[in-house]
C-alpha cells in the first residue's frame, strides 16, 4: 500500500523560524508594543524587532523608558521597525496624547525586560513614565518578562510585587537561569527567552471560530472584561 501523504500544514514556518516559537501570533490589526526598560538585554530589541516582522507580518512600535535609551541604541530600533521610537519623552506639541495613542494602537504589549523598578511601580498603580501609562491604559494583554538581579528575586517586596500583578490580569513569564553581567556568576533572575515570552503571548491572543459562525472571537477579554489587560 502505498504511503499517505503527510497532511498540509496550516501554518507553515517562515525558513529560520526556531521550533520553540508559535507559528502564528494572532494580532486583530496586526499592532505589537515591545516595551524596553534599563536591563541590560533591552539590547536585544532591534534583533527581535527584525524576527517577530518576519515571522508574523506584524507592526511594531516600540516604547523605551529613560534608563533604558542608555542601553539600546534608537536608531538601531527605528531601522528595525520602520517606526519612530516612543519614550522616554512625552511629546503633545503635536496633538497627540502619547499613552493613549499606544494604549488604543496595541493588540498585544510585551514588557521585556522588566526590571525590578518598573515591576514594582505597574504592580503598585504608579504610572510616573510614558511606558508606564501605556501599560496602565492599555485594554489588551500585557505580557511581562521581568528581569532581576538574582537577590532581589527573594525580597518579599519583590515576590508581593510579582502576585499583585498576576492578580490585576497581568502575564507574568518567570525568570530563568542566566548569567549575571555583573559577576559572571550563572544564577535565577534573567529575562526568559524570547520563544518562552511569545508562548505565552500567542496562548492570549489566540483566535477561535465560534461553531456554526464566520465571526471570530478571541480568548482574551476585550476591555479587561475579567479583570486581565
Amino acid at each position: 500500500m502505498a504511503d499517505r501523504p503527510a497532511p498540509a500544514d496550516d501554518n507553515p514556518r517562515p525558513p529560520g523560524m526556531p521550533a520553540n516559537v508559535p507559528a502564528t501570533l494572532d494580532l486583530a490589526r496586526g499592532n505589537l508594543l515591545l516595551v524596553g526598560t534599563g536591563s541590560f538585554n533591552v539590547n536585544l530589541l532591534p534583533t527581535w524587532a527584525l524576527m517577530l516582522r518576519k515571522w508574523y507580518g506584524c507592526h511594531l512600535r516600540v516604547c523605551l523608558t529613560y534608563s533604558a535609551t542608555a542601553l539600546v541604541a534608537r536608531d538601531a530600533i527605528a531601522a528595525a521597525t520602520k517606526e519612530p521610537v516612543w519614550g522616554p519623552d512625552w511629546p503633545t506639541a503635536s496633538g497627540c496624547v502619547p499613552h493613549q495613542e499606544l494604549a488604543g494602537w496595541a493588540d498585544l504589549v510585551i514588557v521585556a525586560p522588566a526590571t525590578a523598578a518598573f515591576v514594582g511601580k505597574c504592580a503598585n498603580g504608579i504610572s510616573d513614565s510614558l511606558a508606564l501609562s501605556v501599560v496602565m491604559s492599555v485594554s489588551a494583554p500585557v505580557v511581562l518578562a521581568p528581569a532581576l538581579a538574582e537577590e532581589a528575586i527573594s525580597r518579599p517586596s519583590v515576590q508581593r510585587n510579582l502576585r499583585l500583578l498576576d492578580e490585576d490580569g497581568y502575564h507574568v513569564v518567570p525568570p530563568q537561569v542566566g548569567t549575571s553581567v555583573h559577576s559572571g556568576r550563572l544564577g535565577i533572575g534573567a529575562m526568559a527567552d524570547l520563544g518562552s515570552i511569545l508562548r505565552t503571548a500567542a496562548a492570549l491572543t489566540a483566535v477561535r471560530r465560534e461553531p456554526g459562525s464566520d465571526s471570530l472571537v478571541t480568548s482574551t477579554p476585550v476591555n479587561g472584561a475579567d479583570g486581565h489587560r
